[in-house]
């Protein structure tokens, strides 16, 4: 069966999603309706606890300046963003993906600037920004159709084609920036010698890029956010029709081991990665929220990550997307 079908109404609609299965999306819906969508999704990831390390309902794990009600807050100021950028895809649709992503990428400063302002300057989702109007501005260029959750991740990533390619101009420079510079350093604290042999500035996306050649969320998007497809398929195998809370609480463990995550790399370097991989299986293996073993396993790792500054936030990003498209297929489904 071809990944998208074309669709005219909305008994259509439910008929291709009864022929193609629940891994399809009939993107029948209007602009606010995806932004809702999109916008639930980045409060119920604020929502799950425990998160070792990140913001939740019941703390702030390794963060002093946010919590829930922050979050909240910032998520809703986005949903008019998130209706723009599905509404983008709609009305350029015959345009270049390299166009839409042109005319998005202020629309998402705009909204950087305004999520700013009401959280009093602190950056609660900064990234989900860049991923999630990606994914609207997706669900967009495929309205009226039935597409696979695969299809809607390589249209997402179809539309950052390139978008990697700003860290070209380092790529030749790498080795030589990086000699003598311990491994044992965190990029934050490395940043200092690297600015100072470049002699600029430098962000901390180019900063992980010259230390470990790592491209972030840009390189996720570019190679068609397959750490999406592992959460949607871990969301799954971890009970989300039956206990959501726990599903995404495990989901979130099982991104953390599979991740190059930017922001725990940045606090805490290749060795701060290392131990959230570790820690995430051994919470797993102790059987996570469903035993009184794994939710101990999960305490220790909570107050250890806020004590290690360490914060999954790229991975708490990845799981926000991939809730909202599993509400896509939820709503489609209903």
């Amino acid at each position: 069966m071809s990944a998208v079908i074309a669709m005219t109404d909305g008994q259509q609609c439910a008929a291709n999603l009864r022929q193609a299965g629940q891994d399809c999306l009939p993107l029948c819906l209007s602009s606010e309706r995806v932004a809702e969508l999109a916008t639930r999704a980045a409060i119920l990831e604020a929502a799950v606890s425990p998160k070792p390390g990140l913001v939740c309902i019941d703390g702030n794990g390794a963060h002093s300046d946010m919590d829930y009600p922050l979050f909240v807050r910032s998520a809703r100021t986005l949903r008019p963003y998130f209706a723009e950028a599905h509404a983008l895809g709609e009305a350029l649709l015959g345009d270049a993906p390299q166009r839409v992503f042109a005319h998005l990428r202020p629309l998402g400063i705009g909204a950087e600037q305004r999520m700013l302002r009401a959280t009093g300057g602190v950056n609660t989702h900064k990234g989900l920004i860049f991923s999630m109007g990606l994914f609207c501005a997706a669900a967009g260029r495929l309205s009226g159709q039935t597409a696979s959750a695969a299809a809607l991740r390589q249209e997402a990533a179809s539309l950052a084609g390139g978008v990697a390619q700003d860290f070209a101009p380092l790529a030749a420079l790498r080795e030589s920036l990086r000699c003598g510079i311990a491994d044992s350093l965190s990029p934050r604290d490395a940043r200092p010698e690297l600015e100072a042999r470049l002699g600029r500035r430098l962000s901390a996306g180019e900063v992980m890029f010259l230390l470990y050649g790592i491209t972030g969320i840009r390189g996720e998007a570019e190679r068609g956010f397959p750490h999406v497809g592992l959460a949607l398929r871990a969301l799954e195998a971890h009970g989300a029709g039956h206990d959501l809370n726990t599903a995404m609480a495990h989901c979130l463990l099982e991104l953390m081991q599979a991740m190059d995550d930017t922001n725990l790399l940045w606090r805490g370097g290749l060795q701060g990665l290392r131990h959230a991989a570790i820690a995430s299986r051994a919470a797993l293996d102790e059987g996570g929220l469903r035993t009184e073993a794994g939710r101990a396993a999960l305490r220790r790792m909570s107050a250890d990550f806020a004590r290690r500054g360490l914060s999954p936030g790229g991975c708490a990003d990845i799981l926000a997307v991939s809730v909202f498209v599993r509400l896509l297929r939820g709503h489609a489904m209903s």
